[in-house]
């Protein structure tokens, strides 16, 4: 049964206010659990729809290209993870990745250190706080499955190439950033 997606600005706002708590993953998790527990069980649900549809729409072959650039690889668990992030990061980052995800090398991070270019626990909040105030079931279970591996779905676009002249060329300002420099 699907349900109604949140309005995007709406959701933005909630996912912005949430990542003011910075790059403290425990932090974040907790500013967007007091964020939802604001809202009705039905707002609650309509935030998780529009959370699933922008992890979906992030679904490329160019999205995956730049986190493998990103992180020297990147497996499908990695590539959802990374994908959770960037919905994370907030509306200007995340559009500017579907557009262009080389954009992504103006952020700020460390090569090697990929607790900050993934975020699996960010999945799970609305489903607990949707819990806690005393809906049953599970909340996901109210939107489109997720895009991924275990979908059967192929993620959207022309699949990346994994070789050095190639990446390198597709993603000129990641690999600058992330595969020229020696890694920690």
């Amino acid at each position: 049964m699907d349900a109604a997606e949140m309005p995007a600005g709406q959701f933005w706002r909630i996912i912005e206010r949430a990542a003011r708590a910075g790059d403290d993953q425990d932090a974040h998790v907790e500013a967007l659990r007091t964020e939802l527990r604001e809202l009705s069980l039905d707002m609650i649900v309509s935030f998780e729809v529009a959370f699933r549809r922008y992890l979906n729409a992030a679904y490329s072959w160019d999205l995956w290209g730049a986190a493998y650039v990103i992180h020297s690889g990147c497996s499908d668990d990695g590539f959802e993870y990374f994908r959770r992030w960037l919905v994370a990061r907030g509306r200007d980052t995340y559009e500017q990745a579907l557009a262009d995800p080389d954009s992504l090398a103006q952020l700020d991070g460390q090569p090697g250190f990929r607790e900050i270019w993934w975020f699996e626990e960010i999945y799970y909040v609305a489903g607990e706080v949707f819990e806690e105030k005393g809906g049953g079931g599970d909340v996901r279970d109210c939107s489109e499955p997720e895009a991924g591996a275990y979908s059967g779905a192929e993620p959207a676009g022309e699949r990346f190439q994994t070789d050095d002249a190639y990446l390198s060329r597709r993603y000129p300002r990641l690999w600058q950033q992330f595969a020229v420099k020696p890694r920690n």
